[in-house]
């Protein structure tokens, strides 16, 4: 059963509509979330503002979509170039403007997130409520905000680091960009305080809030890509010793609408159907551009060709592997009756319900990463038998012998291309080959566009020209 806190968006005082950006102001008259905090239940319903961000344009609503995996060589575009989609084949193109809209998305909506977890840390320190919602709050709002910045720091290098209100314009015109070290300093400092406040579980009303597994796993990954390999290693270890996730048998009820909540998951962005405005759209979205509803079943909706898996991804999935037929279909039968060979998504295909208010949710932190993260992070200290075993676990679930891998090099390719077809589709691509260093090596050996500068994202240029203190990234 999905949370009830998390199906619930709060029309009025949270919506994302409103944000021109994130330095948007709150009129005084109004109840919202610079006003509000008085109750438990102000700060409870703060935090459903801060978790609802997750779905956003700019986070897993599309942007992270575009710059997690169509900048990569997993997916590309599946409509014409067109005067109205100049913005989507700039992530095909590799070849990006300070104008993208979509790179923009992510900017102005990860601080939207940003500036509220940050209200609430702000004011939950004296606030009249129990002390052990006062400390679980917190450790959720801490977790937020870790991972808005985590993914800023990534995309985008220096960010400018607020951890604190901005109820003045005058004090946000002249920000600076914040050094990756300092960014990074807050996000484990943040995560080591969320890990002792967390609770390990929730009962069934608040199952998809942040857990005490949920922040082992992020800090995990920070420590990774941070290659801090100790330190990953002994954080997601654990996880594991926890002893409360476990990889699922069947490789596609992980994304199961009938299972969306599950052992695997450790933290997911939970979206609801019932025409609400909580469904997720990702079965339309990645549907074959302009297909009718009699190609696919009813509800399915015209289709928009985003994400298709490129044939180099398809051919990455070795001879029976049951995660490709999880994840992808090769083909489609047309009205005609003729068989169109274009590949489409389906790894969060939902039938009996509109494509766009789907119950699908989306995968954050899940145990296959984490077993998989344990295992490169060993590796790189040497080669060992325990990553070679958490490699084969990951291996065995899709079907699959064990792995040939024999020594260190052989082992960390193998794990890399683990990730690629395990994680296909949860927007870890690009952020998997940056960390590694070969996003670009890679992207060339492939024939496929792709500047030396493309291992952070361009800075939007209507932040340049609303704080001149702000600098662009090299090389654009």
């Amino acid at each position: 059963m999905k949370s009830t806190h998390l199906a619930i968006l709060l029309l009025g005082v949270f919506s994302l509509s409103c944000q021109n950006d994130f330095l948007t102001l709150a009129p005084q008259t109004d109840r919202n979330e610079l006003t509000f905090y008085r109750t438990a239940d102000d700060y409870k319903n703060a935090l459903v503002g801060g978790y609802t961000t997750l779905r956003a344009s700019g986070l897993y609503g599309s942007s992270l979509i575009w710059m997690g995996e169509i900048s990569t060589d997993n997916t590309d575009y599946g409509q014409t170039r067109q005067a109205n989609n100049v913005d989507n084949f700039q992530f095909i193109d590799r070849n990006y403007t300070a104008l993208n809209t979509i790179v923009y998305a992510a900017w102005r909506d990860h601080y939207v997130g940003l500036r509220r977890v940050n209200a609430i840390l702000n004011r939950i320190g004296g606030a009249s409520i129990p002390e052990n919602l006062k400390n679980q709050y917190t450790g959720e709002a801490q977790f937020l905000r870790a991972l808005f910045y985590f993914d800023l720091v990534r995309l985008f290098g220096d960010v400018p680091l607020l951890t604190d209100e901005i109820t003045n314009p005058d004090g946000a015109s002249n920000l600076t960009r914040t050094s990756s070290e300092a960014v990074y300093e807050l996000i484990i400092n943040d995560l080591k305080s969320a890990e002792q406040k967390l609770p390990a579980q929730y009962g069934s009303t608040d199952i998809g809030r942040a857990t005490q597994g949920a922040a082992k796993a992020l800090l995990g990954k920070v420590y990774l890509t941070r290659r801090e390999w100790a330190n990953a290693s002994t954080k997601l270890k654990e996880v594991v010793a926890g002893g409360r996730y476990q990889l699922l048998p069947n490789y596609a009820d992980v994304f199961s609408f009938a299972t969306p909540t599950n052992a695997e998951i450790l933290f997911n962005v939970q979206y609801k159907s019932g025409n609400t405005g909580q469904g997720s759209n990702f079965w339309a979205n990645f549907t074959p551009w302009g297909i009718g509803t009699v190609v696919l079943g009813p509800n399915v909706g015209q289709g928009l060709g985003i994400n298709r898996p490129l044939p180099d991804l398809i051919n990455a999935y070795e001879p029976g592997d049951k995660r490709k037929t999880a994840s992808i279909q090769t083909s489609y039968t047309a009205t005609n009756g003729s068989v169109v060979n274009e590949p489409f998504v389906i790894k969060y295909k939902q039938t009996g319900t509109l494509a766009s208010d789907s119950d699908v949710d989306f995968p954050v932190l899940r145990y296959a990463d984490v077993l998989l993260m344990i295992a490169e992070a060993n590796n790189e200290t040497a080669f060992n038998q325990e990553s070679v075993t958490l490699l084969n676990q990951v291996r065995q679930r899709a079907g699959l012998t064990p792995t040939k891998a024999t020594d260190q090099a052989s082992l960390r390719l193998a794990i890399e291309n683990e990730r690629r077809v395990e994680l296909a589709f949860e927007n870890q691509r690009w952020f998997d080959l940056v960390r590694k260093g070969r996003y670009v090596e890679v992207m060339r050996a492939k024939g496929l566009k792709v500047n030396d500068f493309n291992t952070l994202f361009i800075i939007p240029q209507r932040e340049i020209d609303l704080n001149k203190n702000l600098t662009q990234n090299p090389g654009y």
